[in-house]
Formats: C-alpha cells, structure tokens, sequence
C-alpha cells in the first residue's frame, strides 16, 4: 500500500533534543543510530503507558527498554546501551510526556511537616550532560584496569541475582535450626561473593601490566580470584564511586513550615516515576 496515511500529520513529533551523557561510547554496534548530541525524545504513547504499569515487564527491563526504543528512535536496541545513559532518557521521556516539572512529596526532617515541591527535570538533565565516567583503575604503578559502565541489560541481570540472594537471606531467619540456618547463610553469601567478582569480570575491559594488555576474560578470571584484597578494594570502590556519581543527584528544598533545608531523592522507580 503506496498510498500516505492521511492521520500521518498527527503521530508523534520529537519534544526535545538532548546529548546523551555517555557521549556515544561504549554502545555495542548498531545499538545507536544518530547524532549522540543532537538526539531527538518523543512523548510516551497510550501503548508505553501501558506496558510500564506491567508489573512482570517493569521486573525484568522488558518495560524500560521497550518504552526507550519507542520515545528515542536513535536507540536501536536499549538492552545493549550503556546503563549511564539510561536515567538520563528516562527523564527527558518523562519531560516530553508530562512537562519539565514534577511533583514530589516530602516530610521535613525537622518539623515533621508534609511538602509538595517541584523539581525542575531540566536541572537533572544538566547535571548528567557535565558527567564523565571514569574508565582508568590504577592499583599500582605498573598495573591498569581498563572499566566500562554496565550495559542495561547487565546492571539489570545483576540487580535481579543480588535481589533474589538478599530476599532469600532474609528468609533464613524463619529457619528454626540454627545449624541449617548457618549452613544456608554461607552459601548465600558464597553466591553474593560470587556475583560480585562476575561483575567485576563484566566490567573490566582490560588490564595493563608494565607494556601487556592483557583482554583473555579467562586470564583476568584468574587474576581476581587470586588478587590481595586491596587490588580487589581498589576495584569494588572505583565502581562504587562510579555509580554515586552517576546516581540521581538529591534535590535540595526548603521547609514551607519551618525553612529547613531538607533533600530529595528523585527515584527513577519506573512502577511509579511516570504517573
């Protein structure tokens, strides 16, 4: 069928345009499509409002990957995106559907006081555009860990495996035998360690020693289950430090009670962020 679809003038048109924090790295071939700095972001349609009140789709990423690949054209395939731009989108949807302001309740922590404030989003954009991530470890003179941010589909499978050890480390205190109890603890926390040198393995990129890139997963492998636990520190911290930076910045508000400075975390919690 040739013939243009006379309701083509009413489907949607780009909102706004934003650069993409990540600069356009570390995005598996054909994962990104267009001008990193120019990338335009449509308003959420009646299916994406759908699909992100679907609890099993919102567990699991299908939901914000999905909606992603909906609102941002460029983004062939949001699985494969570096997970450091993804809050970034997530508010530039967020203001293309609903506006640059956003309510948010908070109780003062001095008075007790319940407030309404709202955030500008664009500040939050800004913040994220001035970021940069930091891909060198050095852990000794000789010695460089190459990083690169978690892809989404990564940080979310990680952010899965560690809910689920977690719940199940609660549930041991319903275990009445304090041997079985110990015996179960140990094993989860066997796993958690566990998950976090696979994390740490899917991030390193590479490590220098003297004039070798080493890049064999299988030798890096080795060498972090045989490291000191410094080098391991110096890791686990890097990445941590990483991830605060690349957190949601906290918004500071005043009290309309009693004026005290308060601060609020903006969670990007897609179940309730687009309502």
């Amino acid at each position: 069928m040739n013939q243009l679809n006379p309701l083509q003038k009413f489907f949607r048109q780009p909102k706004i345009f934003i650069s993409l924090p990540s600069k356009g790295l570390y995005y598996e071939p054909g994962a990104l499509q267009g001008d990193y700095s120019n990338v335009p972001i449509f308003a959420m349609s009646g299916m994406d409002e759908i699909i992100m009140k679907t609890p099993d789709a919102l567990f699991t990423g299908e939901a914000t990957a999905k909606v992603i690949e909906s609102c941002c054209p460029y983004i062939k395939n949001a699985k494969h995106m570096p997970s450091i731009d993804i809050d970034a989108l997530l508010v530039a949807i967020r203001i293309a559907t609903f506006g640059d302001k956003m309510s948010v309740n908070k109780t003062c922590t001095k008075c007790g006081e319940e407030n309404e404030y709202e955030i500008e989003l664009g500040n939050i954009l800004e913040y994220f555009s001035g970021l940069k991530f930091i891909n060198t470890i050095n852990v000794f003179e000789n010695l460089i860990i190459k990083i690169r941010p978690l892809q989404y589909e990564e940080m979310n499978y990680f952010s899965i495996e560690n809910f689920k050890l977690q719940k199940m480390l609660y549930q041991t205190n319903d275990i009445a035998s304090e041997e079985e109890k110990q015996k179960q603890v140990d094993t989860i926390y066997k796993n958690l360690s566990e998950l976090q040198v696979q994390l740490f393995l899917t991030a390193i990129e590479t490590v220098q020693v003297d004039n070798t890139v080493v890049t064999e997963k299988a030798f890096i492998e080795e060498w972090l289950r045989n490291t000191e636990r410094e080098s391991y520190q110096q890791i686990k911290q890097k990445l941590e430090e990483n991830k605060a930076v690349w957190d949601m910045p906290p918004q500071k508000v005043a009290c309309g009670h009693c004026a005290a400075e308060n601060q609020i975390s903006v969670t990007l919690d897609q179940s309730s962020f687009f309502v």
